[in-house]
């Protein structure tokens, strides 16, 4: 039997921020980084808020966020105990909110209302039930409906200060997610249906975004496609180029979209080389309105190319003793991740050990 689930109300379009003001509750805890909080980005979404709301701010997030940064978080929301949480922010602090909140119910923490306000076009995470958290030098996803959030703010302006660097790497990440979850060996007619619409936006309006930053119309197109995506990998799953990214982002830090584009050719012919899996990359072509499986593929690189993303592993500053130092355990780190399962084609050990040695020699 399968099944299709939104658990979270969402609120775009014009006006879409005046949800803020009919929030039910006055204590309200928002969790975000420093720089959206030191470029007044923070301010600026609050003052939406219900006369007589009161608000704090958790704003120690950063990047690949860590077991430790969780810990704090939990223990000041535990203080705190507030009845509205907002994490305001890319998926870093959407996932860290998911995490504190996850943790903090086993020490007796009531759920608050949950609100997601994305500031990059990326993750998804804003209507998720994933979450993606590093312990030492393993990132580890969290799968459980209660991380999903009560509702998602998709506000484009709230995007509008992120640098076209991080544009791409979100961008790309929203690609990913459009495309595993279309092969994913757990999709559907549904998913299938917001995979294909979330890569239709993202080949439209992400070079459109890359190059004018101010263009707004293609901002909204572009965090519209990372909810769209979201929707699509939360119900269908994803496969081993996140698993391959979460394992390699673990250990060498490099922005997660960013890993994503540089593997996914490399993954998308290891796929395409037998005819059973090269399938639903066929149909996928047919449905963008392309020839074939290998013009969807010169497509993907073009865009990647178009948006200045490095062509193998090595050219992200990796050097080769450290490189293979790391190799075994990264794969077994893929192996066992959450992705995996729902990968379309079944893969040992040995097949990702050989998919990270071919991505990062070219």
């Amino acid at each position: 039997m399968d099944e299709f689930k939104l658990n979270t109300q969402l609120y775009f379009g014009s006006r879409a921020v005046d949800c803020l003001g009919k929030i039910d509750g006055s204590n309200v805890l928002v969790v975000t980084d420093g720089f959206l909080e030191k470029s007044g980005m923070v301010a600026k979404m609050v003052q939406h808020l219900p006369m007589g709301a009161t608000y704090q701010t958790y704003s120690n997030v950063k990047p690949d966020p860590s077991q430790e940064l969780v810990d704090e978080g939990i223990e000041m929301i535990l203080g705190l105990h507030p009845d509205v949480v907002i994490a305001f922010g890319g998926g870093s602090c959407i996932d860290s909110t998911k995490a504190i909140l996850y943790f903090a119910r086993e020490r007796g923490l009531e759920r608050p209302y949950f609100l997601a306000v994305p500031t990059t076009a990326g993750t998804g995470s804003e209507v998720t039930n994933f979450a993606v958290i590093t312990r030492g030098s393993d990132k580890v996803v969290l799968i459980d409906d209660f991380l999903a959030p009560d509702g998602a703010l998709l506000e484009a302006e709230f995007t509008r200060s992120v640098p076209t660097k991080i544009t791409a790497d979100t961008g790309l990440d929203v690609l990913t997610h459009g495309l595993e979850s279309y092969v994913s060996n757990s999709s559907t007619p549904f998913t299938e249906a917001l995979s294909v619409k979330a890569l239709r936006l993202v080949f439209e309006n992400l070079p459109v975004t890359f190059r004018d930053g101010m263009s707004m119309r293609a901002r909204t197109r572009m965090i519209e496609a990372s909810c769209i995506a979201g929707i699509a990998f939360t119900n269908a799953g994803l496969g081993i180029n996140h698993s391959l990214a979460h394992a390699f982002g673990g250990r060498f830090h490099v922005a997660h979209g960013r890993i994503n584009a540089v593997l996914l050719p490399y993954v998308m012919r290891f796929h395409m080389g037998e005819d059973a899996y090269r399938e639903p990359y066929e149909r996928l072509a047919h449905e963008l309105g392309l020839r074939d499986a290998d013009e969807l593929l010169q497509r993907i690189i073009g865009i990647r190319g178009e948006l200045g993303v490095e062509e193998r592993l090595a050219d992200l500053g990796i050097d080769a003793s450290s490189f293979e130092v790391e190799l075994s355990g990264m794969a077994e780190a893929a192996l066992h991740d959450r992705c995996t399962p729902t990968n379309p084609r079944p893969v040992s050990k040995q097949d990702l050990v050989n998919l990270y040695r071919d991505a990062y020699n070219g």
